[in-house]
C-alpha cells in the first residue's frame, strides 16, 4: 500500500508522486515527465498484471492519438530512472509490460538527491527566442521547435523530452542548468531566430545541463520561411546534427570515467567510436563492449542495432572467422531490437540491407525500407542503409539519390566516409565511374580502412584506365585482407545481374587484387 505521502516503492528506489521524482537507493533522483510519472503510476498500481498496448494507451493518453514510439519511450526513461531497480519492469515481446515487484515493505527515507544521469542522455529542446514580437517568427520557431523533438524521437536517443513540457513561465531567462534541474535532462537546445534582411537567422547551441558548458553552436540561414517544407528540412538537419554532438559529448564524459564505472549508453558510445576506426583489434574490443552494455541493460534496441552492424562489418571487412555464424549474430542482433521496438527505422534498414548484400533478396529488403522510413523519414542513416540496395539491383540513380538525401540530411556526419562510399556505389552502378571514383577517393581519405570502398573505387579506376591510382588502395587492402580472392567474393557479390558481377571481378583483378 502506498504511504500517506504518495510515496510508491520500486525495489530500493522511491517515487515521489507528489513532486514526480523517482530516487534510486543510491542517491540518484530524475524528475519524471508527466506521461513517463503516470505510466509508471499505473504499472506500479497494477503490479504483476500485464499491461498491454490498448490499456497503456486508454488510461495514460484518454483521447488522444499517439504511437507506440510514445510508450517505448516512457518505458526507457522508467528503466535509466530505476537504474539496478528498472530489473522489476519487465519486457513481454509483443504482448506488454509487467512490473514484478516483491511484498511491498514501508517506504524507505528519501536519500539526498544528486543530479541524475541516467544511462542514455536525455534532451530538451527549448523554445527558440526572437529578437522581437513578430507572430510569423513565433509561428516559424514553434514549428521548427516541434520538428527537431519529433525528429530526435524517431532516432530513439537521445531520448527527447515533448515540446509542451518546454513551455514554461521563465523559461528564456533560465541558464542550462536550471533548466536540467526543472525538467530533468542531461542536455539543452537552445537558440535564437532573428530576421536578416529577406532571411531569417537560426541560430542553435546545445549545452551540458550539468555545467553549462556549450557543446556545439551553428548558425542557420533560412529562406522561404512561410513553408513547411523549409521548417522540416531544417528541422532534420538539426536533428542529424544533435544526435551525434550528444554521442561525442557522451564519449568524452566515458573517457573520464573507470571502464569499470561506464554504463550502459557510454558503453555503447565507446564501442562505435572504437568500429568505426576500422581498425581490427579496436574492432574486436568494440564487440566485447557491446556485450557488456547489452548485459548492463537488455532492451535498448539501438545497442542491438549497433550489434548487427558490427557483425556485418565483420563480415565485409574479412575479418569473421566464421562467417554463417556472424550471419546468425547479425539476425539475433537484428531480431533483438526488433523485439524490443518493432519500428525502430535503423533495425529495419540494417536488415533489408543485410538482406540484399547476403542474400540478394531484393524485394524484403525494399518492404523493409518502406517501412523504415515511414517510422523515420528524416533520419539520414535510414536513408544511407536504403542505397546500395538499389544500385546492387542495377537502379543506380535511385541509389545516388538515396545517399544524397542521407547526405543533405546530415552534410557533417561523423562518418562521413559510409555516406560517400554509398554515393560512390551509386555512381558506380550508374555507370559514372568518374563520380564514383572521385567520392571513392574521399572516403578512402576520410577512413583509409574501409576494404568495401578499397574495393569498389579501385573498380571504378579501372573501368576509367587509372589502374595506377589504384595501386596505394589495392596495397592498403592487401593489408587490410591478406587471404582475400576475387572470385570467392564474386560468388556472394550483391549485383543482381550476372554480367555486372563478373564484370565488376574483372575491373578488380584488372586494378590488382588477387584471382
Amino acid at each position: 500500500m502506498a504511504a500517506s505521502t504518495g510515496d510508491r516503492r520500486i525495489g530500493g528506489s522511491t517515487l515521489d508522486i507528489e513532486r514526480g521524482i523517482l530516487r534510486r537507493a543510491d542517491g540518484a533522483a530524475t524528475t519524471l515527465r508527466p506521461k513517463t510519472l503516470a505510466l509508471l503510476i499505473l504499472l506500479h498500481d497494477r503490479a504483476g498484471h500485464l499491461l498491454g498496448r490498448t490499456e497503456i494507451l486508454d488510461t495514460v493518453w484518454p483521447e488522444v492519438t499517439v504511437t507506440d514510439d510514445s510508450i517505448t519511450q516512457c518505458i526507457v526513461e522508467i528503466r535509466r530512472a530505476l537504474g539496478d531497480d528498472g530489473v522489476f519492469l519487465k519486457t513481454v515481446p509483443r504482448r506488454g509490460y509487467l512490473l514484478d515487484l516483491p511484498i511491498p515493505g514501508p517506504a524507505a527515507a528519501p536519500a539526498t538527491a544528486h543530479f541524475a544521469s541516467p544511462s542514455v542522455p536525455t534532451v530538451a529542446v527549448m523554445p527558440f527566442q526572437l529578437s522581437m514580437h513578430d507572430p510569423e517568427l513565433s509561428i516559424f520557431a514553434r514549428g521548427v521547435q516541434e520538428g527537431v523533438v519529433g525528429a530526435l524521437a524517431t532516432l530513439r536517443e537521445p531520448v527527447v523530452i515533448s515540446a509542451s513540457s518546454t513551455h514554461f513561465p521563465g523559461a528564456d531567462c533560465m541558464d542550462p542548468r536550471a533548466i536540467g534541474e526543472r525538467l530533468g535532462v542531461a542536455y539543452v537546445v537552445a537558440g535564437t531566430l532573428r530576421r536578416a534582411g529577406a532571411s531569417l537567422r537560426l541560430t542553435t547551441e546545445l549545452s551540458d545541463a550539468r555545467t553549462a558548458a556549450v557543446i556545439w553552436q551553428r548558425p542557420y540561414d533560412v529562406s522561404n520561411a512561410d513553408t513547411f517544407e523549409t521548417q522540416d528540412r531544417i528541422a532534420a538537419i538539426i536533428a542529424n546534427t544533435l544526435a551525434p554532438r550528444v554521442q561525442e559529448a557522451e564519449l568524452v564524459q566515458a573517457r573520464r570515467q573507470r571502464p569499470v564505472d561506464l554504463g550502459a549508453y557510454r558503453l555503447l558510445v565507446q564501442a562505435r567510436q572504437l568500429i568505426f576506426r576500422m581498425e581490427r583489434t579496436a574492432f574486436e574490443e568494440a564487440g566485447r563492449l557491446l556485450h557488456r552494455a547489452i548485459a548492463l541493460d537488455p532492451d535498448f534496441p539501438p545497442t542491438h542495432a549497433t550489434l548487427a552492424d558490427w557483425h556485418s562489418l565483420r563480415i565485409n571487412q574479412g575479418w569473421s572467422d566464421d562467417r554463417d555464424a556472424d550471419a546468425r549474430g547479425l539476425e539475433t542482433a537484428i531480431d533483438a531490437a526488433l523485439d524490443r521496438d518493432a519500428s525502430h527505422p535503423r533495425a529495419l534498414a540494417m536488415r533489408g540491407h543485410n538482406h540484399t548484400i547476403l542474400g540478394r533478396r531484393y524485394a524484403d529488403a525494399i518492404k523493409l525500407f518502406e517501412r523504415a522510413l515511414d517510422a523515420a523519414p528524416n533520419d539520414a542513416e535510414t536513408w544511407l542503409w536504403t542505397s546500395p540496395t538499389f544500385a546492387w539491383m542495377g537502379d543506380g540513380p535511385e541509389a545516388v539519390r538515396r545517399a544524397e538525401r542521407a547526405l543533405s540530411l546530415s552534410p557533417s556526419d561523423p562518418l562521413a566516409f559510409r555516406f560517400e562510399h554509398f554515393l560512390s556505389i551509386g555512381h558506380y552502378a550508374s555507370g559514372n565511374h568518374a563520380a564514383a571514383a572521385d567520392w571513392g577517393l574521399q572516403s578512402w581519405r576520410s577512413n583509409p580502412n574501409y576494404t568495401s570502398n578499397l574495393r569498389v573505387t579501385a573498380a571504378a579506376l579501372a573501368a576509367l584506365g587509372r589502374e595506377a591510382e589504384a595501386r596505394p588502395l589495392i596495397e592498403r587492402h592487401r593489408r587490410l585482407e591478406p587471404h582475400f580472392r576475387v572470385r570467392p567474393m564474386i560468388d556472394r557479390q550483391a549485383f543482381r545481374d550476372d554480367g555486372e558481377r563478373h564484370l565488376y571481378g574483372a575491373r578488380l583483378m584488372a586494378a590488382g587484387l588477387p584471382a
